[in-house]
């Protein structure tokens, strides 16, 4: 397979039920062993992600106090998680960098909020933005005010390291939060580890904890990776089934299961396996619109199995996709043009309103960007085409390519 690019399609689709086993969401991943950093806590934390995600998170964490730059390349989790928890480590002295569109990505919400409890933090370039110079150091923390309109992830950085603060944290949020199921999910996370806060529409608390017990701790398997499957069930109408999973899941892309049911796709759960299905006698709607505010990072997925399946409609709620690893709305605008799907959008939405013929050799640019690559299979059920740098799936889904072969997939 070129790094370059590679040509998927499908000679012929799988037969029986076909098991993927999909590895821990890097969500989940990333919080856990920030926690575990935080509270200095030894914890055995089970089926963590293989993602370049998570494998930045962990190069921070150990990067901490003995390397001068920290780079964590397309990872933003990495940068956000990793500017609280850096800021909080006394005598740490860092700069932490990124790629170059990670260093086009905002960040000024989440230090203005760290200097207020007292973090040392400076701007090496451009101001807002990424690389940062970070002298570490024990914050007293307090409260704090951040808006919860960007990223979900700037609140859930501060909720990680705020146990190690010695009064906890109050932080009031402004404006509209977006992608609440995250705050939650950390919420959840910060439980699992002993640890109290409280989340209400305009502030969440964390109250100072330290926490010497010691635990085995389980992650979920990602939900958004498995919107991809959800996605080729919902196009083909055959069988797979997926693990492992919960039937009560802190990760809000378990929601694919309510949005898929709408696509055609029945979820029937076997313990920790999810069997995936046709629903006998469905009729597929000619428009569906769809507020995918909690869930945006399957966004992706949904836009273009509407697309496949030639089904009109809205998808509301993608303001943060905005300022992912790519403009993923304009992205998806700009691919779907060479399915023959015509699409508009505005700062928050995507419109799918109508369909022509596909151009011919298609290349699928990625934009860095490894929903992306993995989102868009399902159009080579109707003819091949050229996926620009595949290896980007690792962000997320380092096997994906592979799993992808058991549903009859080659790759030149």
């Amino acid at each position: 397979m070129s790094q370059d690019k590679a040509y998927i399609h499908f000679p012929q689709l799988w037969t029986g039920v076909p098991h993927i086993n999909i590895s821990g969401s890097k969500s989940q991943t990333n919080r856990y062993v920030t926690l575990r950093a935080v509270t200095d806590r030894d914890v055995d934390i089970k089926n963590s992600s293989d993602s370049d995600d998570a494998a930045s998170m962990r190069r921070v964490i150990e990067g901490a106090g003995r390397d001068e730059v920290i780079d964590i390349g397309h990872a933003g989790t990495a940068m956000r998680f990793g500017t609280a928890y850096l800021s909080s480590r006394q005598g740490v002295d860092v700069l932490l960098t990124g790629s170059s569109r990670m260093c086009e990505r905002p960040i000024r919400e989440l230090v203005d909020a760290l200097r207020e409890l007292g973090a040392s933090i400076e701007y090496a370039a451009e101001e807002g933005y990424p690389p940062l110079r970070i002298k570490g150091k024990k914050l007293s923390g307090g409260e704090c005010s951040i808006s919860g309109s960007v990223s979900s992830q700037y609140v859930s950085a501060i909720m990680l390291s705020a146990p190690a603060f010695e009064n906890g944290v109050k932080i009031k949020l402004t404006g509209r939060v977006v992608s609440v199921p995250y705050i939650l999910m950390t919420l959840q996370v910060l439980e699992d580890f002993g640890i109290k806060g409280e989340f209400t529409a305009d502030k969440v608390v964390v109250y100072p904890s330290v926490v010497d017990v010691s635990k085995e701790l389980v992650v979920e398997s990602d939900w958004s990776s498995a919107s991809y499957y959800y996605s080729m069930v919902a196009t083909t109408q055959k069988e797979l089934s997926l693990s492992s999973f919960r039937s009560k899941s802190s990760q809000g892309d378990s929601r694919i299961v309510d949005i898929y049911s709408c696509l055609g796709v029945k979820t029937i759960w076997e313990k920790d396996v999810i069997k995936l299905s046709h629903i006998d006698g469905f009729d597929y709607p000619e428009r569906l619109d769809i507020d995918m505010e909690n869930t945006p990072d399957v966004a992706q997925s949904v836009a273009v199995t509407m697309a496949a399946l030639k089904i009109k409609g809205t998808l509301t709620g993608l303001s943060t996709l905005r300022v992912k690893e790519t403009d993923r709305i304009a992205a998806l605008e700009a691919e779907l043009s060479k399915f023959g799907v015509a699409c508009s959008s505005t700062r928050d939405t995507l419109s799918i309103e109508g369909f022509v013929e596909r151009k011919k050799d298609i290349l699928l640019n990625t934009y860095q960007d490894h929903r992306m690559a993995m989102a868009f299979v399902p159009m080579a059920l109707y003819g091949g085409f050229y996926v620009e740098n595949p290896s980007v799936v690792s962000k997320s889904y380092t096997a994906f390519w592979e799993d992808m072969k058991k549903l009859g997939l080659e790759m030149i």
